[in-house]
C-alpha cells in the first residue's frame, strides 16, 4: 500500500482526529492545536510524535510543515 503524503497543517490535523487528539498527542492546550490547523507551520519540538503517529496510519507529511528545511531544498 502506497504512503499517503499529507500537504497541509489541515490535512495533518484531520488526518490526527482533529483537534482534542492532537493537543492529546502533543501534550498541548486544545486551542493551540486548533490555531495549527490555520497556519502554515506546526512547533518543530512535535515533529517526531506526530511524524510516528502519521507513520501509523500509512501517511507521512514534509519536514517542512514543521517549520524544517529538507535536504532538496537546501542544494536547490
Amino acid at each position: 500500500m502506497a504512503v499517503r503524503t499529507l500537504t497541509t497543517t489541515k490535512s495533518v490535523v484531520d488526518e490526527l482526529g482533529g483537534y482534542h487528539a492532537v493537543a492529546e498527542l502533543t501534550g498541548s492546550a486544545v486551542k493551540a492545536a486548533e490555531n495549527w490547523r490555520r497556519f502554515d507551520t506546526f512547533p518543530s519540538k512535535h515533529f517526531l510524535v506526530m511524524s510516528a503517529a502519521l507513520e501509523k496510519r500509512n501517511c507521512a507529511a514534509p519536514a517542512s510543515l514543521w517549520g524544517m528545511t529538507e535536504p532538496e531544498k537546501v542544494h536547490a
